[in-house]
């Protein structure tokens, strides 16, 4: 049985979580982040690859993008579309803080890390040169008529033996699953700090440039009691439309969309009016109340003053933004 020792139990999380003390929370025995916090980054890395065939489309002339359309010639371009064209060149350079980066380029370099650090990097030349005889014979192989039914086989063998040798073209989605792979590793290292920053940093830039960053609500304090004091931790909450779970920024209390009834419970019962509530969610007024018509809100005000529960109409918001961003 493996015991914890002291320098063990004082290892704290490099990802940025806090308590209310405003320590780092303890990292999981053996790592260098907490769990909670290593879900999240292995999240963020695997949505980056999901993304980015988006940021692709929006590069290409005539696609779309957060800059909207471009007309053809050397007139100025938008602010957005060059943007885009930053993420997507491997040749970029960020000279200056904000600056965007390749997002190809940074994945890589950070699997070309790991690779070099596990022993699993390229191979020498001679490797190579045999490697690439083998994959030429492979492709002519499976476009020979008679291979038939073997064609799928040898072009998979094909694949995974030139991104063994480093012969494949790099992609974001084979670099995000390299790292993906090798995520256990990667957080038990020093520097899975930086790393998660670059990550995060990458997925902000990928967001705002296909225009699917995503808006957040207030919906009350945290409830959950302080470890040491018993007292709530107070810490204001937040949502977003397509969140399946709302977690406490500071003592990672999670709140998973089954116990949002239990979380509603704890702050009471917030109302609003139309006004108010047009307000909070930048919705129009007329919109809010086709809404009610549509979904039953119960009125907690008068007739001449209607106030609604801002949980159920809160529901009626994620409801429908969530389907516009899935559509």
């Amino acid at each position: 049985m493996t015991t914890r020792t002291d320098e063990d139990s004082e290892v704290r999380c490099l990802l940025g979580c806090r308590t209310r003390t405003g320590e780092a929370f303890r990292a999981q025995h053996g790592y260098r982040t907490c769990d909670p916090c290593a879900d999240e980054l292995r999240a963020d890395i695997q949505e980056l690859a999901r993304l980015y065939p988006e940021l692709i489309r929006a590069a290409v002339p005539g696609g779309n993008s957060a800059g909207g359309r471009v007309s053809p010639g050397y007139g100025p371009r938008s602010p957005a579309r060059d943007a885009v064209l930053a993420l997507t060149d491997r040749r970029t350079r960020a000279e200056d803080e904000g600056d965007p980066h390749s997002v190809l380029e940074i994945l890589s370099s950070w699997a070309d890390n790991v690779r070099k650090d596990t022993g699993h990097g390229l191979p020498d030349a001679t490797a190579r040169r045999e490697g690439q005889l083998l994959v030429s014979w492979l492709d002519f192989t499976a476009h020979q008529p008679w291979a038939g039914k073997l064609d799928t086989s040898l072009e998979q063998l094909r694949e995974e033996i030139a991104e063994q040798l480093g012969l494949s073209t790099r992609t974001v989605r084979g670099e995000s699953a390299f790292l993906v792979e090798w995520f256990d590793y990667i957080t038990r290292q020093y520097w899975v700090g930086d790393f998660a920053d670059e990550v995060r940093t990458l997925l902000a830039s990928v967001r705002t440039a296909t225009g699917t960053a995503e808006s957040s609500l207030p919906v009350g304090t945290c409830p959950a009691p302080d470890e040491t004091t018993g007292q709530p931790c107070g810490t204001r909450l937040r949502v977003r439309a397509d969140a399946d779970r709302i977690i406490c920024p500071r003592c990672r209390t999670r709140w998973p969309r089954d116990r949002w009834d239990e979380l509603s419970d704890a702050q009471g019962t917030p109302v609003s009016d139309v006004a108010a509530l047009s307000a909070w969610l930048t919705v129009p007024a007329g919109t809010l109340r086709r809404w009610r018509s549509e979904d039953g809100w119960t009125n907690h005000g008068s007739r001449r003053r209607p106030l609604y529960e801002r949980n159920a109409v809160l529901e009626s918001w994620q409801r429908r933004r969530g389907a516009l961003l899935a559509g």
